[in-house]
């Protein structure tokens, strides 16, 4: 067992469009971090967790990482799910993208978890954006986590869960072959 770690006292990575209404990328510096990848952001900033974020942070400290990066399936803040974009603004999706390899490609190998839960079917084109990701990461040596799988086979989403849940391994390549 770790210790959970205060994160407060860390860097902040923070990267988002001009009006923030995107958010690509949100996290604390360090020499072990996990990636996270959840659906969409809501109002997370650096200093000012949501309670999603809070979790990834304590779940992240019992596993022993030192620090934690927050990426989202698709980039556009949002606090209610069903606000989210009908139809996708691709250039939105591009940014996240571009934002999301250039934060990992300074890392030779990485651990992601992934933690969008079922909102993954919520819109068609989700499945789409996380296929982009899959292919676009697929020059660089990643160990794919969870916290366990809903009955649908989506990874759990880390808000309910305990700060305790350990990341175990997941079978990305197998899961992503079952979106249409």
């Amino acid at each position: 067992r770790h210790q959970i770690k205060d994160f407060t006292m860390q860097e902040w990575i923070y990267i988002n469009n001009e009006d923030n209404t995107s958010r690509y990328v949100l996290g604390t510096k360090g020499d072990k971090p996990v990636f996270c990848f959840g659906i969409n952001p809501s109002t997370a900033e650096p200093d000012n967790l949501d309670p999603t974020l809070r979790s990834v942070s304590a779940i992240s400290s019992s596993n022993g990482y030192d620090s934690w990066i927050m990426f989202n399936v698709y980039p556009k803040r949002d606090t209610v799910f069903d606000d989210i974009d009908k139809v996708i603004q691709d250039e939105e999706h591009t940014k996240n993208i571009n934002a999301i390899i250039e934060t990992i490609s300074k890392y030779d190998e990485v651990d992601i978890w992934v933690a969008f839960g079922n909102h993954i079917y919520g819109r068609t084109y989700m499945s789409y954006c996380l296929k982009d990701i899959y292919e676009k990461l697929s020059g660089i040596k990643i160990n794919w986590l969870s916290i366990g799988v809903n009955k649908s086979g989506a990874p759990k989403h880390p808000l309910y869960q305990k700060s305790t849940s350990q990341l175990v391994s997941f079978d990305m390549n197998a899961y992503i072959n079952t979106l249409k």
